[in-house]
């Protein structure tokens, strides 16, 4: 395969970093899941008890982090933040909905965007986020947008949680992901939306494996 960058797009709970880690092995690739950078924002802006919607303080804690990026023996890229590598603390609904808010700062925004780019630069590297194909990198020549209904992902969130043995109300994270989605999509600074040249695929009826497989039969098929 000719191209270095694989740009995985699309709403929350669809399957993007399952994906993206499969087909990162299938092509011996690294991987990223840049939401955590934006959820690392996130808490360092909730532990530091600021507004997310202060727009000054929110850019100047962006500009502070100090960024690296270690591949695991599974080729995905570990985040360390200041030093600290990051932890399953980013992963509560707390900062998760933080991260959504700051990641409207046009600012700090493109600090974390620059980051992104390097990496995109530096290795051969499958990459996703909600802006990966139309903003990050939109020369990737494989750009792909996964899609699932609200209520689809929601249940798989739902079960997520009751499996991890945590209380979990099936309407608040229905809620939750519409609320999350309505940031995510009406946002003046890069909006999640396919890009025109990307594979859109509807998990909300497929699972992993048949998503994987279509995925690779496309990329294939382009190659030849």
């Amino acid at each position: 395969m000719i191209n270095k960058v694989i740009a995985i797009d699309g709403p929350a709970g669809v399957g993007k970093s399952a994906l993206g880690k499969r087909l990162a092995n299938h092509f011996g690739y690294t991987f990223l899941s840049t939401g955590q950078m934006y959820r690392i924002l996130g808490l360092k802006v909730l532990a530091q008890k600021i507004d997310p919607k202060d727009y000054e303080k929110v850019v100047a804690v962006a500009l502070k982090i100090d960024w690296d990026f270690k591949p695991n023996k599974n080729n995905v890229l570990e985040i360390y933040a200041d030093g600290k590598k990051v932890g399953s603390e980013i992963f509560s609904e707390e900062v998760g909905g933080v991260a959504s808010k700051v990641s409207s700062n046009k600012d700090a925004r493109r600090v974390i965007t620059n980051k992104q780019r390097e990496l995109c630069k530096k290795k051969n590297i499958v990459m996703e986020g909600r802006d990966i194909g139309t903003v990050v990198c939109p020369e990737a020549e494989v750009k792909i947008f996964l899609d699932a209904s609200a209520e689809e992902r929601a249940k798989r969130r739902f079960k997520q949680l009751k499996e991890d043995g945590k209380s979990a109300d099936f309407e608040k994270i229905l809620e939750s992901v519409c609320a999350r989605d309505r940031r995510d999509t009406q946002r003046t600074v890069a909006p999640l939306r396919q890009a025109e040249d990307c594979i859109y695929i509807d998990t909300t009826n497929i699972n992993l494996e048949q998503v994987e497989q279509k995925v690779l039969e496309i990329i294939e098929k382009n190659d030849r």
